[in-house]
């Protein structure tokens, strides 16, 4: 993704909009995810396995209501990625591994420290010495959400795991035995309107849903202009990162980096854009078709040229005709015409 990353984490950063698209995903515009509830996670992962050290780093991480009841994991896409599905599963048992690892050293620590008194500590049973963690430990519960930005096309990737196995034709021998994960995706291509979100998300994904569809995205404007002109900085500056808003006529270079203008502005401008790359494809097209042109014509006067010798020096028909073929490339049957056309 490049940079882009770096903006959509910027975005995130903000509890109500994250706790907006956390509602809008998963409960459908419920207000069951608070902002206030909510506190930064580390995003950084790592396995380790012999010498081999595997680390990544989650897009954007934030713990729910203080006592690490959910962790919301959201992993920001612009290009399908047809692994994301194994992706999450592997990202989701890191996070599970790095909470086992705590309780491991939580033990650790108790077998190291001095007997106390008044500070009871339950004997290790062998179970959860082997295991590493005490029979009555939980681990808070790993939730990752896929939101997809991309404009070129819909999510086309897979949904959950049972869509990426092969199980050579004995599907219903095999899947029973194999538990199924799902991916929380969030696509705005499978979205007509976007009243699930309560913040200013429903504007943010409306623009990236219509600024394709040139009159629709017109009405749009209109109807909402108030609150596009409301849009936050770090939206806009986004938005013109995903839609590829390059710069906005009349606005200053550091004035466009920092948000500071209006989408109704921007939107314009690409639609001029769209009209001037229209005009240009039209001109670049017909360039290339009158080179074309020019080269067909230069080759049935060569052609034409060549018969036109052999003819001269007494050269038959059947030589023409395998002359073309050797020096044009021809097929013998457009030989053969050629032939019969300039002879």
């Amino acid at each position: 993704m490049g940079k882009i990353d770096i903006y959509e984490n910027d975005y995130l950063e903000n509890s109500e909009i994250f706790a907006d698209l956390v509602n809008g995903v998963l409960y459908r515009g419920e207000q069951v995810v608070k902002p206030q509830e909510l506190s930064e996670q580390d995003a950084e992962l790592r396995s380790t396995l012999g010498n081999n050290v595997k680390k990544t780093i989650r897009d954007k991480v934030k713990l729910w209501n203080g006592m690490a009841l959910t962790v919301f994991s959201v992993e920001s896409q612009t290009r399908v990625d047809y692994r994301m599905v194994t992706r999450a599963i592997l990202t989701e048992g890191m996070a599970y591994d790095k909470q086992w690892k705590k309780f491991r050293k939580k033990l650790e620590r108790e077998q190291k420290e001095k007997p106390d008194s008044e500070k009871k500590i339950e004997k290790l049973t062998q179970d959860e010495f082997l295991s590493g963690m005490r029979k009555s430990d939980k681990f808070t519960p790993v939730i990752t959400i896929v939101v997809y930005y991309g404009k070129e096309k819909s999510w086309d990737g897979s949904r959950e795991l049972y869509e990426l196995l092969d199980t050579g034709g004995s599907k219903k021998k095999i899947l029973p035995f194999i538990s199924n994960y799902k991916l929380n995706l969030f696509d705005y291509h499978d979205y007509e309107d976007f009243g699930q979100f309560h913040s200013e998300l429903q504007y943010f994904f409306e623009f990236l849903r219509y600024s394709g569809e040139k009159e629709r995205m017109k009405e749009k404007l209109s109807e909402h202009k108030e609150q596009y002109d409301r849009l936050s900085c770090q939206a806009k500056v986004l938005l013109t990162k995903l839609t590829n808003i390059k710069e906005i006529s009349g606005v200053k270079p550091e004035e466009f980096a920092k948000g500071e203008f209006s989408m109704c502005k921007a939107f314009e401008d690409m639609k001029e854009e769209g009209r001037l790359e229209g005009i240009k494809e039209g001109i670049e097209k017909g360039m290339r078709k009158g080179e074309r042109k020019g080269k067909r014509k230069e080759r049935e006067k060569s052609i034409k040229s060549l018969l036109r010798v052999i003819k001269q020096f007494n050269g038959s028909k059947e030589q023409g005709i395998n002359i073309l073929i050797e020096e044009h490339q021809l097929s013998r049957k457009a030989a053969m015409k050629k032939v019969a056309l300039y002879w």
